[in-house]
Order: structure tokens, then sequence, then C-alpha cells
């Protein structure tokens, strides 16, 4: 079992991707408890990497890719990543305890320093700060659907030792308000902002910052929406005004790695320093026997189909698979420059798609829901390389939706075969598909997982952080409780 020994390595690997990736910026403190005279733009630049290389790494990608069924080990394959493991809910100590220190220290320890900084400058840097803001809401609303209810409001507060936990609803709404603020900040006659460290290639433009916050916003609430109608409202709000969310490629927040030594994609150097750049990985069959049947063009960009093998098949999570039948994730999805995705416009099309199916503050439009579920998949077909084309063709296959509750399926199932390589992204879009038992696709118990309910969530890591604060949980919450959003 491969994982077995080189599991503690992985985060390894990511922290000195992350490190090398970043080192021109970290001589920046002369004082190791204070930050300053540092350009917020640093803290801000390697926040960013801290978080990119924390999604793409060992320690947060392949525990919720394999045990949210979007990706599978291959079960006893000489090649795959081996059973039991994450696939199977044997998630390791390091998994929590790293990514929870990653999103509070790496993360958003810094981007609260930077805002700081930020709004202390004179003249007010307010438009790094609103950047930094935005940011700290992706990475609060994703710490809490990693671990449920958090600390956030006494977060990063260093006059307070031991924060309260935060109910994830509060937590949410936090984040929505932190967005809200964010807008608010931005200044267009200010020339001060994140130009040349804005590693989502925005290079500052503004425009593009404030499309990304409302559609982070959009994100948030429609996590929130089941659990809390009221917040239908609120959604009708955002569509109904124009031009202020993601509305082309142009706009996708994804965040470039590069074929260099100390630069690469986690995904793919993990493959290459431990396997022979063969993908551990394989096709899952939630996501494969779904595409095939459509004659889906990105199969080939997903996966790598055997050489014998007559179509693309995809492995039962937990099953062995046969190197001759089944497909591996493919190493050209998986490269060495492949870039981290944050959010994109499919995703954005998605929402908007589902929010028309079932009338979220706006009427209910089944044509209007077509129109733009074709969109997001002809859009993610392009993203993932198929000819202009050939997406616009294959899209125009899809059928148009007449059930509104079928179509919330469709269009649900298409959105998470999407994210299906982004681990939490896709997790996180099944759990809120619908009530348990409900969710979309319908998973099932894993070969070899334990018996009982669906994996759900990370357990809160046993760390100094946590054992010693009074205010922590005094519970232990199992991997299979639910939370707050997740019905």
């Amino acid at each position: 079992m491969k994982k077995t020994y080189i599991y503690i390595l992985i985060f390894v690997l990511a922290s000195s991707l992350s490190l090398s990736s970043c080192k021109k910026y970290l001589d920046i403190n002369t004082n190791p408890n204070t930050a300053e005279r540092v350009d917020p733009k640093l803290l801000f630049s390697y926040a960013v990497t801290s978080y990119i290389n924390l999604r793409s790494s060992g320690d947060l990608y392949i525990p919720f890719a394999l045990a949210g069924q979007s990706i599978a080990t291959g079960g006893d394959n000489p090649t795959g990543w081996g059973v039991p493991s994450e696939e199977q809910y044997d998630i390791s100590s390091f998994s929590n305890g790293n990514s929870w220190r990653t999103y509070y220290t790496s993360v958003g320890g810094n981007l609260k320093e930077a805002i700081k900084l930020a709004e202390s400058a004179n003249p007010v840097n307010n438009n790094a700060a609103a950047q930094c803001k935005v940011v700290l809401a992706m990475s609060v609303y994703e710490t809490s659907t990693v671990f449920g209810d958090i600390p956030f409001s006494e977060a990063w507060n260093t006059t307070i030792s031991y924060p309260k936990f935060d109910a994830q609803k509060d937590v949410l709404e936090g984040c929505i308000t932190l967005i809200d603020d964010a807008l608010k900040q931005f200044d267009d006659a200010s020339p001060l902002k994140i130009v040349d460290y804005d590693l989502f290639k925005y290079n500052g433009d503004l425009n593009k910052w404030r499309r990304l916050a409302n559609s982070v916003k959009l994100r948030i609430l429609m996590t929130m929406v089941d659990k809390d109608p009221s917040k239908a409202a609120a959604i009708g709000t955002l569509i109904g005004a124009t031009n202020n969310r993601i509305s082309s490629a142009d706009d996708n927040c994804l965040v470039p790695y590069q074929d260099v030594a100390g630069k690469k994609n986690p995904k793919f150097a993990i493959n290459e320093q431990y396997n022979g750049e063969v993908n551990f990985f394989f096709g899952t069959k939630n996501v494969v026997d779904f595409m095939r049947p459509l004659k889906d063009p990105r199969l080939p960009k997903f996966f790598t189909k055997p050489a014998k093998a007559t179509d693309y098949f995809g492995v039962e999570n937990g099953e062995t698979a046969d190197d001759d039948v089944n497909v591996r994730i493919s190493t050209d999805l998986q490269s060495a420059s492949a870039p981290e995705v944050l959010f994109t416009y499919q995703e954005e099309l998605f929402y908007e798609a589902e929010i028309y199916a079932r009338g979220l503050g706006v009427p209910v439009d089944l044509g209007k829901a077509t129109t733009l579920y074709k969109k997001a998949v002809e859009e993610s077909c392009k993203y993932y390389g198929v000819d202009a084309g050939t997406a616009a063709t294959f899209a125009a296959t899809l059928p148009a939706i007449t059930n509104a509750e079928a179509g919330v399926k469709l269009i649900d199932m298409h959105h998470w075969v999407d994210k299906m390589d982004r681990g939490i992204d896709a997790f996180t879009q099944w759990r809120r598909s619908g009530p348990e038992g409900s969710e979309t696709p319908a998973l099932k118990l894993p070969i070899g997982a334990p018996a009982g309910p669906l994996f759900r969530r990370f357990e809160y890591p046993i760390t100094n952080e946590i054992s010693v604060n009074p205010n922590a949980p005094k519970n232990t919450i199992k991997f299979t409780e639910k939370m707050w959003f997740d019905l």
C-alpha cells in the first residue's frame, strides 16, 4: 500500500512546493511576532500559495476525492494508491492537523495581518484589504465545509487565547459579510492594489475581483439555502443584477503551477516522485459510467484509456482495477503545470441553471435552466481542452429540462462531474445536492469501508490549539456526522 509509506512525505512535498515557490517572499520580517514593515501583497501571495498547495495536496485533495468517490484507488492494483486508505475512510491524523494549521496559520493568519496592514497604511490601501477579504471568505467557507463549526468571530485575535467555535451558519453568514465589506471597500479611484503579486492572474483588475466576490457569495448562499430558505431572496437579488458575477472564461479564478522543479502541481509531483509518473488514481464508475453513454468529449481529457480497452470503463470505489480495462486519471489533467482551480465560469452557470430550475428567488423557468446548463457543459468542455465546435455540438445534444425535479438532478450530476478533480469542491457539491440518501450521484459505501453511514467531514485534529481550548467541542464528532448545511 503505497500511501502507507509516503503519506507523511506528501505534506512535506506540498509544503516545500509552497516554500520554494515563494522563497523570495519569506525574508519579510525582523520581528517574528509583528509584520510591521511588510507589504500586504507579500502576505497575500504567501497565503494564496499555501491555500492552493493545500487544495492540491495529499492532506486535502486525496482524502476528499477518495472518500467523496470522485476518483478511485484501484484497490490492490500494484501501481494504484492501495487499500485500505482514505477511500475506506482511513484518514491520517496528519491530514486533519496539517489542513487545520494551514487554513488558520498560513492562509487565514497571513490574510488577516495583510488586511490590518493595508487598512492602517498611510495612505490606506483599501483595494489590497478588499482583495484579501475575498480570499479570506473563500478560505473560511472551505474550512467550515471541511470541519463544520470552527473559530471565526474570535479567531486571529491575539488578545483571545481560546477562541470560541462559531456555529457553521454563523461562520457562513460571516463569510457573506466579509464579501459585502470587500465590495464596499474596492476603490477604483485608488492606484493602490495588489497587481504583480495577484496570483489569480487578474493583475489587479478590480472588475474581475468584484465578479469573483459576487460569485463566491452566490456559492455560499447556494450552500446555505436548503437549510435556510430565506437565502433565496438574496440569491434572487444577486441573479437580478447584471455583469456582477463571473461572466466568461476570462474571469476564471485559478492559480497556475509551472513545469519547474519545486513549482510543480502537487498532484503531478506525487505521481512523479513515488510512482514513476504513472497516476496512482483511477476513474470511478460514478463518473465514467455517466459520461460514456453520452459519448462525452471530456472522457479522453479526464482519463487515460488502456490500449487494450474497447471503451472507457471506471472502477468501483475499493475494487481492484485491471490495467487492461480500467481508466486512470489522465496525466494531462494532472500535469506539472495544471492550475489549481478555485472558481470557473461553468460553476457560475451551473448555479444559475439550478436557480432557475428550482425557482430560488426567481420564477421557475425550465427553458432558461436548459440553456444555462447546456452552456455550462459547453464551457466545461472547452475549459478541459475540447475544441469549441465539438463542445457546442455535444452540449446541443443534451436533453432539455422538462421536469424541475429531474432537471435539478441532471444539473447536479453534470456539476459534480465538472468538479471531479477538485476534491473538496466536488464533495461539497455532492453534500448540498439533496437530503441524505437523495444526493446526486447516489453514492454507496466503498468496498472495504466500515459499515455505517457515508463519509461527511474531517474530524477535528488533536492539536494543542484544540485540546486545551475550553471552548472547543467536548464530544468527538465523527467523520460520518453531517454538518448544519448537509441535510
